[in-house]
């Protein structure tokens, strides 16, 4: 099958800006992880943030890790956009939904956030970044930027631990190491929140009681206030462009979605049961609008393989395979004619087809899958059968 199906599968862009948004979001999660831990050293003192700073931040203080980072930001922001895009329709589960909203946010919460903290040292050398300062500056004179931050804190982790999460836990190692990884994705920033805090009543005490630390502040304040006005100017204008992207990426959503609805197509499964949709639309998104029951693990992304299908007939009328779809098939025991649901496209007319897994089938179905494959005909599944246990990642995308 794999042969046959390479023969006809498409470029490798598709699978080349997965596997950058992947590894983009794996480098900006693990910036993001030594940031909130050297933030929970609050919990200790503020001085021990200060001293660890330098030792948990200097990959990423370096001009080669300020660049790396810098430009790992742009692609996994450029390639969220992208997704957005280029989806067709509205099937959305709820965790799509909320990584989309967050993913959304974070870079405007973020441009805010580096412009204080890096750019401001470029405009005013001798402004001290050091946290004591900048921690100081925003419980005493900004208290609605530290706000900000927690903010941006929940936003940027809760996005970062969900596309984790739904990427580590198809793979068979996850069963060995989830009760070492799911305990850090939730105490990372519970912890990072706490030491903030701490440290923010360690500024005040200080403020109140140091009139020498308080002149200091007032300083770096006043030196700050220098540069704000650039600052602002450049914050407005990045962010407003940001939002001008983001338009034209979900006015693209809209517009595929209006186009398609002109040609309309059908597809025919086991059983008598039949689904109508818009030409265009994968045979997963297809399914799901028309509510027939279809497994898919990794919501669409074409990594579990838990949707596929066998084709019965009209299969000229898809799309050829994809680089990402024919990675996944190759690790199955499959037939000529087996396809991933999420990655078909069907573009004119009509096609039978047969799901191979019953919808009710699990991440198991992901790590293991020897041990679901089917020992009946794909017609004879049933989608009646009671659910066992369902998996959280049911509801994951990356």
């Amino acid at each position: 099958m794999v042969s046959s199906v390479k023969q006809r599968g498409t470029s490798s862009l598709d699978l080349w800006i997965r596997s950058a948004r992947l590894f983009s979001g794996l480098f900006l999660s693990l910036f993001v992880l030594t940031h909130l831990a050297n933030l929970a050293l609050g919990l200790v003192s503020l001085e021990a943030i200060d001293a660890w700073r330098g030792i948990l931040m200097a990959p990423w203080r370096s001009g080669a890790g300020s660049l790396i980072l810098a430009l790992a930001a742009f692609i996994h922001a450029s390639i969220g956009l992208y997704t957005i895009s280029k989806r067709r329709s509205l099937t959305l589960s709820r965790v799509d939904v909320v990584q989309i909203i967050l993913g959304v946010l974070t870079p405007p919460l973020l441009i805010t956030h580096v412009l204080t903290l890096r750019v401001t040292s470029l405009f005013v050398p001798e402004f001290d970044a050091s946290y004591a300062v900048i921690l100081s500056v925003y419980w005493s004179l900004a208290p609605a930027y530290a706000f900000q931050q927690l903010f941006v804190v929940m936003i940027v982790w809760v996005h970062a631990a969900i596309g984790f999460y739904s990427w580590i836990a198809l793979r068979p190692v996850w069963p060995r190491i989830r009760n070492i990884v799911l305990p850090i994705l939730f105490l990372v920033p519970i912890l990072a929140l706490l030491g903030f805090v701490e440290a923010g009543k360690e500024v005040l005490y200080r403020l109140e009681n140091d009139a020498a630390w308080l002149d200091h502040i007032r300083a770096a304040q006043h030196l700050y206030s220098q540069a704000a006005p650039t600052l602002n100017a450049i914050n407005t204008n990045v962010v407003a462009s940001y939002w001008i992207l983001v338009s034209i990426a979900f006015l693209s959503w809209a517009v595929r979605i209006y186009v398609g609805r002109s040609r309309p197509v059908r597809v025919f499964y086991e059983g008598d049961a039949t689904a109508t949709g818009r030409s265009g639309l994968s045979l997963l998104e297809i399914s799901l609008t028309s509510g027939i029951p279809h497994a898919h693990i990794c919501q669409g992304r074409g990594r579990c393989g838990t949707c596929r299908v066998d084709i019965l007939r009209g299969g000229q009328n898809l799309t050829p395979p994809t680089d990402q779809e024919i990675k996944t098939l190759s690790q199955l025991h499959v037939t000529d004619t087996t396809r991933l649901a999420c990655q078909a496209r069907l573009l004119q007319g009509e096609v039978a087809i047969a799901r191979i897994l019953p919808a009710y089938a699990d991440i198991s179905a992901a790590q293991t899958p020897e041990e679901w494959e089917p020992k009946d005909s794909p017609s004879k599944i049933d989608d009646t059968l009671p659910a066992p246990v369902s998996s959280p990642l049911q509801e994951v995308t990356p």
